[in-house]
């Protein structure tokens, strides 16, 4: 692209100006006019804006955005000259051709129009791997034919900007991009665009924001001003005020169909979780698109609806023509032979009245022959046409079998994931409901009803509510008598009742356990012989998995284990029949650690490392196969992490040492990538502290508590607070007591209490909040054993009254562990041990 020569331009005439520099209308010695604006290079990021330009420029500039004549970015000042969108005003002045200078105009009858325009423009600019991230009215034209063309893209709110004013860009966009711009560079840009083009597109349609309504009007620049001075912008406090109003409503109701799948579409694009977004505007369009071809299909199936009952009327009407000729007919002969008894002398004489009407029954025989015909002609019509429509029936009814066996199927090996899954499942919905209300008296489609009953509550499932799917299958089950029996239904209902019990067991409800022996007994009834044997064996080995896990959190960790030697045994015969498949190493790695878990609590320490080495030599080989999955390295980590505190707690130091080694490695590669992940945060800080308790036993005291503090800044701002990740804070204080520890050995036993008196403040407080991810029991027993140190730390300085609460607090939850856990010689020795010294400080 050819860079302006700024001397070529004659007179400027300024248009408008903001934080990212000024715009003037300037005519060429040539005669040319165009729109040069003057970018201020501390408020835009050069390099982001080089690279969107040459990605518009190549193979030509697409419709809807505005085309870049010229423009030089590393020039001082930077430039661009675009042509010039602009009309005369009757003061001899210039007025932009913006969406913001026609606010006034809205809503009005072109809203949905530029609606719909301006998804055009940016699934045009999104097509091109540009995303906009500086969607306002003021940054929205019209051309000379009056289409939407989108400008300033890469503007405003980007990574690398140094000057950052507030501008009514701010209020079109989402949280996560108020919060840090960084997310530009991850390509977040194209969820953010979706984001503002559904706010402006709630505020050409009503007049208002969807959110924080009263505030941002008062900040928005009115129609016809580009910006509002004496702002100043707090960017995380509006991300705030945006997540604290969840739900968009609407201040009426559609006018139509067609308006109410829009705006379905519009709430989705302003869901305040980015990944509930279309992923981009071209998604956008797409379902724009099939909205418009679903209302379309459903106006021509109302159509012949109204054709088939015009036949019918026809029909009716011409049986009842010729039900009145013939009554007429009789009503005739009757007369006709009254009048012969009557005058019986006249019959020769009115020879040529009988014979006319002779001649008029035969006519009226002729006509109800006629209508007799058509009514047959009638019947037939309408007997093919319910032919017909019944075959359409059946075949929609096997289409829709196939895709709800494909939509509750997470993870198919060989189908993608469906596009708007969450929308769909409420169309699906509501057309299901529809249907059961629409053929309530027609008996001919009970055994249509009884399938939509069915799939309504898969459907329920699917949406992730167990009581309403609980309740929809019980009505399923009962209108399923109707359907003829079969192997496929009776596998379609067990593993109905499958997912309904992992749907409660994660949602910790007390009904899970009778759900899993519901599930269970429907898998043993289904014909094995009539089905596919490899996804029953599956099926049961995901029961055996998931049941495990339930009984394990109840403590029956003998019965556990036993379901999970279940588990394992059908998962490997499966692997090694269908080596393809690699869900089924994933589920055995599962199955591995799950046992491995098991085994920890009842202390079998040298089991749990051996299961644990199984399940990285799994997770080895799919990392082969899949080496661009992080989750399977977090997960890799995680085992080898494992490894090395059971290795360490057997004494051998030189495992332990190698196997925190790996972890580390594969942790801080994976970081980088996943700033956020708590998993990651907490393993790689358990590495830390491990490490550090190894350099503490060799003496090497500063380099340890070096370690320590590298551990607790990695989840610092992710468990300070009461309401931090769980994980995080249960990590954050066992590192917090270690590092007191290790301050008492260095003599420093005042910082000591103070270090443990803040991790028992948190483990506490953890025990208080409803969710976990470490059980309770393995809270209190941490919990335990750091009150002892406590008490012998407050010991140990003549703080006796302090010694004697922290041991008379751990002498009650070992008490109360022995209760649930009895015969548990650790617990035994462990209240033993802090009941002498309870005796000992009184």
């Amino acid at each position: 692209m050819e860079s302006p020569h700024l001397e070529a331009f004659g007179d400027r005439e300024l248009l408008g100006s903001g934080p990212s520099g000024a715009v003037f209308r300037a005519v060429k010695d040539d005669g040319t006019v165009s729109a040069v604006k003057l970018l201020d290079g501390m408020a835009v990021n050069r390099g982001i804006l080089e690279k969107a330009c040459a990605r518009l420029e190549q193979g030509g500039w697409p419709q809807g955005v505005l085309e870049v004549l010229e423009a030089d970015f590393r020039a001082r000042p930077a430039a661009r000259v675009t042509p010039c969108l602009a009309d005369p005003t009757e003061d001899g002045h210039w007025r932009p051709r913006s969406l913001q200078h026609q606010l006034d105009e809205f809503p009005g009858e072109r809203s949905w129009e530029v609606v719909l325009g301006l998804v055009d423009a940016m699934a045009a600019l999104h097509d091109r791997q540009v995303a906009h991230a500086n969607l306002k009215p003021g940054n929205v034209f019209f051309d000379d034919e009056n289409r939407v063309v989108v400008v300033d893209w890469a503007l405003g709110n980007m990574p690398g900007v140094g000057h950052q004013e507030f501008t009514d860009a701010c209020l079109y966009q989402p949280p996560e991009q108020l919060r840090s711009a960084e997310g530009y560079l991850e390509e977040e840009g194209y969820r953010w665009d979706v984001f503002a083009i559904g706010v402006l597109a709630y505020r050409l349609l009503t007049g208002a924001f969807p959110r924080c309504d009263e505030t941002f009007q008062q900040v928005a620049p009115v129609s016809g001003e580009i910006s509002r001075e004496g702002i100043a912008a707090d960017l995380p406090m509006i991300a705030k005020s945006l997540e604290g109003q969840t739900a968009i409503e609407w201040p009426d109701g559609p006018s139509n169909e067609l308006e109410l799948l829009y705006r379905e579409i519009l709430d989705r694009c302003l869901a305040l979780d980015p990944l509930a977004r279309p992923a981009n505007a071209i998604e956008l369009r797409q379902l724009i698109r099939r909205a418009e071809v679903s209302v379309e299909e459903e106006e021509k199936r109302d159509a012949v609806l109204d054709q088939h009952r015009r036949a019918q009327r026809a029909a009716w009407r011409a049986s009842l023509a010729a039900g009145a000729l013939l009554a007429g007919l009789v009503a005739m002969v009757f007369l006709w032979q009254l009048a012969q008894s009557q005058y019986d002398r006249e019959v020769e004489g009115r020879k040529a009245e009988v014979a006319s009407l002779e001649g008029r029954l035969a006519e009226a025989e002729s006509q109800r022959d006629i209508a007799k015909a058509s009514e047959d002609e009638a019947r037939t019509t309408l007997t093919t046409e319910r032919t017909t429509w019944l075959a359409r029936i059946e075949e929609s009814r096997l289409i829709g079998d196939r895709l709800f066996a494909w939509a509750m199927e997470k993870g198919h090996r060989s189908l993608p994931p469906l596009d708007g899954r969450e929308l769909r499942l409420a169309r699906l919905e509501a057309y299901y409901d529809r249907f059961l209300e629409r053929t309530a008296q027609v008996p001919e489609l009970d055994e249509e009803r009884a399938r939509a009953r069915l799939q309504l509550a898969e459907i329920a499932l699917a949406k992730g509510d167990p009581n309403e799917a609980t309740r929809r299958f019980e009505v399923a089950v009962k209108a399923a008598e109707q359907l003829e029996d079969s192997a496929d239904l009776d596998l379609r209902l067990a593993t109905d009742r499958l997912v309904l019990a992992l749907l409660l067991q994660e949602q910790n409800d007390p009904k899970t356990g009778d759900a899993f022996l519901a599930a269970r007994q429907a898998l043993e009834r289904v014909p094995q012989s009539e089905v596919d044997g490899d996804r029953m064996t599956y099926l049961l080995a995901t029961l055996d998995l998931n049941e495990s896990r339930f009984l394990a959190v109840a403590g029956k960790e003998g019965e556990a284990l036993e379901l999970l030697h279940r588990a394992t045994e059908k998962l490997n015969a499966l692997a090694d029949h269908r080596p393809e498949a690699a869900i089924l190493r994933s589920e055995l790695v599962a199955c591995y650690l799950s046992s491995a878990g098991i085994l920890d609590g009842m202390g079998e320490m040298g089991d749990a490392r051996a299961l644990r080495q199984m399940a990285s030599e799994k997770l080895l080989e799919l990392i082969k196969e899949r080496p661009e999955d992080l989750n399977l390295r977090l997960e890799l980590a995680g085992c080898y992490g494992a490894i090395a505190e059971s290795s360490l707690m057997a004494g051998d130091v030189v495992q332990a040492e190698s196997m925190s080694k790996g972890a580390v490695k594969l942790l801080t590669d994976v970081l980088p990538q996943r700033p956020d992940s708590v998993v990651a945060r907490s393993r790689l800080a358990a590495q830390r502290g491990l490490m550090a308790g190894i350099l503490r036993d060799r003496g090497e005291g500063e380099e340890a508590l070096e370690l320590y503090d590298e551990g607790l800044r990695l989840l610092e701002g992710m468990a300070v607070s009461e309401k931090g990740d769980p994980m995080a804070r249960y990590r954050y204080a066992l590192l917090t007591w270690e590092k007191g520890r290790m301050l008492g050995f260095s003599g420093k036993r005042e910082e000591e209490i103070v270090a443990e008196q803040r991790a028992v403040e948190m483990l506490q407080q953890l025990l208080e909040t409803p969710y976990g991810v470490a059980r309770g029991e393995q809270i209190r027993r941490s919990l335990g054993y750091l009150l002892g140190d406590l008490g012998h730390a407050a010991q140990l300085v003549g703080n006796d009254d302090l010694s004697s609460s922290a041991f008379t607090q751990a002498v009650k939850t070992w008490e109360n562990l022995n209760r649930e856990r009895p015969g548990s010689e650790e617990y035994e020795e462990a209240l033993a041990w802090n009941r002498q010294r309870l005796d000992d400080v009184r």
